[in-house]
């Protein structure tokens, strides 16, 4: 049977029960819900993510709990320098989709700290999805570019892809350094970042325009699975940092750094999961429509 029959067989058998399950438990079976996942999709570790296993930047590690990653950011960005962004669900579930810390300008807007974290969706358990990082040093503090990548090496390991400014780093779920393979057109530095089927929200209390009707899209699920399955950066987890050159008296020197760090494997599981939540609400509800329809008396002819 091909990942496309199995992907529709799943969803026929399984559209009823999950809207049962997850409507009436509010999200409690996303377990069972998980069991359902088509093969080729990349599995969750067997006991779960570990967010201190995985890599981090400025201690917000890809897979923490929107609970920590806030204390983390509050610490980073006191008072107002950090914005809270909410997204909800039609069922009317709420939660915090993404953090933007912005430090105040200490340096007539020639230096820049900025940090954006991006969490899963409801109903897979809300973590740490995607973190992006700039920096921008400020005059005469730039790092010269042999200690900055000497830094950078010691935090995240022997870099896998290593060009012209730019490092990337490849890991699987339990955090452990990998250098995948692929066709000769492919690079793990293009996969740093990915968040896919993302829902960014609204700076404050969700609204109904906020509320997330789908997550890849109108396409079917099934017509998806292949290439999302095929995709390389749909597998493991990324970090890809550019840095930003120019030269102090011959001496190369780091002027700006942009950092992206994403779990992939954790972003295609959720957004899965998500459009199965979603395609079988969809399709309770036109059935619904249909079996009032039927109810309807035919008019006096």
């Amino acid at each position: 049977m091909t990942v496309r029959n199995i992907a529709s067989t799943l969803r026929r058998e399984n559209r009823i029960l999950i809207v049962l399950v997850l409507v009436a438990a509010g999200f409690a079976g996303l377990r069972t819900l998980a069991q359902t996942l088509p093969a080729g999709l990349p599995a969750a570790p067997a006991g779960g993510i570990n967010a201190a296993k995985l890599p981090d930047t400025n201690g917000v590690h890809l897979g923490m709990t929107p609970d920590e990653a806030q204390a983390v950011m509050k610490g980073l960005y006191p008072g107002n320098e950090l914005k809270i962004y909410h997204a909800g669900s039609v069922t009317g579930q709420t939660w915090v989709s993404k953090l933007m810390g912005a430090a105040a300008d200490t340096c007539n807007n020639q230096c820049d700290n900025e940090m954006q974290v991006y969490f899963s969706m409801l109903p897979s358990p809300v973590q740490v999805i995607s973190i992006s990082r700039q920096l921008i040093m400020a005059p005469g503090k730039e790092p010269t570019l042999d200690n900055t990548v000497a830094s950078l090496r010691q935090k995240y390991g022997k870099e896998a892809v290593s060009n012209v400014g730019v490092m990337a780093w490849v890991y699987d779920e339990q955090g452990q350094p990998i250098n995948p393979q692929g066709p000769s057109n492919w690079s793990p530095a293009q996969c740093a970042g990915r968040q896919l089927g993302f829902k960014p929200g609204e700076e404050g209390a969700p609204t109904p325009a906020m509320v997330v009707s789908d997550a890849l899209g109108p396409t079917p699920l099934a017509q998806q699975l292949p290439g999302l399955i095929r995709d390389l950066c749909n597998h493991n987890v990324y970090v890809q940092v550019q840095l930003m050159l120019t030269s102090i008296q011959g001496t190369p020197v780091v002027h700006a750094i942009n950092m992206s760090l994403s779990e992939n494997s954790l972003g295609v599981r959720d957004a899965v999961v998500n459009q199965q939540y979603f395609d079988a609400q969809a399709a309770a509800k036109q059935q619904q429509q249909l079996k009032n329809a039927q109810q309807q008396k035919a008019p006096t002819l």
